[in-house]
């Protein structure tokens, strides 16, 4: 089961009761009456995790090709109601819940809500040179997509911006998203360099980033700890974000789901947080 999926079969299970709450209308306006609700999950999960190509789901579900890409659009925009709309974009942890499961890491980082990071993916080549130029990734070399997400101290993914074109910055995203509304005064921010948002900051929200080389050989030992110490916080985030990169469908999103990428980034946001915990100590604590 987590081998197809990412899931224990108690959190399989408990999706397939969820799901069955809603009338689902397919994205063909057909239903795929040949397919169990559970086979439609465990074949959308398949689509993700593995990023089968249809063709072979179709030959080990016994059905067409077109019965495929019904269901998994269709079972991705209502893992995406479910999951993101539903929880997630209503769900950003305060200040004083993350307080309850601060991890050891966290300890001199006082009233820290978020940690924020960037996910470049890779895409097929757009038609359009338009389309094309604004994809074009310079650090990755490739066409790519991106987006920003959020991380609580305790290792749950607390938010993701759309994805935008790869060659727009990490400032813009943030500026564009609207992410920082979400913070109050008194929260604290942890970011790596990329994220220079001191001026869009709401009043009384800090940012910690890691010191820069400005004009120095070498930093002040002072400096050296912080880095340190804010690079121990922050591989949270790293590993949260690497959890969403091992869904295959995101190494590379195939141009048939392009208009759905959106909703499949953030539905594998919300699929990592039905895994076990990153952290032990968080684990223990469960």
């Amino acid at each position: 089961m987590k081998m197809y999926t990412t899931l224990t079969a108690d959190i399989f299970m408990f999706l397939v009761h969820c799901l069955q709450r809603f009338d689902l209308t397919y994205y063909n306006d057909w239903t795929p009456l040949s397919l169990s609700l559970p086979d439609q999950l465990l074949m959308t999960l398949m689509k993700l995790t593995m990023n089968a190509k249809d063709a072979d789901l179709a030959l080990r579900f016994r059905v067409s090709r077109a019965c495929v890409s019904n269901v998994i659009n269709t079972l991705i925009c209502a893992l995406y109601e479910l999951l993101y709309e539903g929880v997630m974009a209503k769900c950003f942890p305060s200040q004083k819940k993350c307080e309850g499961s601060m991890p050891q890491s966290f300890s001199e980082f006082h009233g820290v809500r978020a940690s924020i990071d960037a996910v470049e993916i890779t895409q097929d080549i757009p038609r359009k040179m338009d389309d094309q130029a604004r994809t074009y990734s310079s650090y990755k070399s490739r066409h790519t997509v991106k987006a920003v997400t959020a991380v609580a101290p305790n290792g749950a993914l607390t938010y993701s911006s759309l994805l935008y074109p790869g060659s727009t910055s990490d400032v813009a995203i943030v500026r564009h998203s609207k992410m920082l509304e979400m913070f109050v005064a008194g929260d604290l921010i942890l970011a790596d360099k990329g994220f220079t948002i001191h001026d869009q900051l709401p009043a009384g929200v800090q940012l910690n980033l890691p010191p820069f080389l400005t004009g120095k050989k070498q930093f002040t030992a002072q400096e050296a700890k912080m880095s340190y110490k804010i690079a121990r916080a922050r591989i949270h985030v790293e590993r949260a974000n690497e959890r969403i990169k091992n869904f295959d469908i995101l190494r590379h999103i195939p141009a048939a789901y392009r208009p759905v990428s959106t909703k499949i980034f953030r539905v594998c946001c919300c699929l990592v947080n039905l895994q076990s915990p990153l952290l032990k100590e968080i684990a223990d604590i469960q």
